[in-house]
């Protein structure tokens, strides 16, 4: 009998563009808040302010990734 991969590669590169999709999108959302909601000493066209944002987007990406793998399957 054949044990088939937990992980195929197909579903890892699934897997890996979602997460990409999900942090750019997140990282989209926490930007616009920072630049039109809370923009004390943030430019507008701000390249700190994007990379702050699109680090908290993985990151709060990641943690739901994790979490859901974790309550889900372990």
């Amino acid at each position: 009998m054949k044990v088939g991969l937990e992980l195929s590669p197909v579903m890892v590169l699934v897997l890996f563009l979602s997460f990409l999709g999900v942090s750019f999108f997140m990282g989209m959302l926490i930007h616009s808040s920072f630049m039109y909601e809370d923009k004390q000493n943030l430019k507008r066209e701000s390249k700190k302010a994007w990379i702050l944002s699109m680090t908290a987007g993985v990151g709060i990406t990641g943690w739901m990734f994790v979490y859901g793998y974790y309550s889900n399957f372990l």
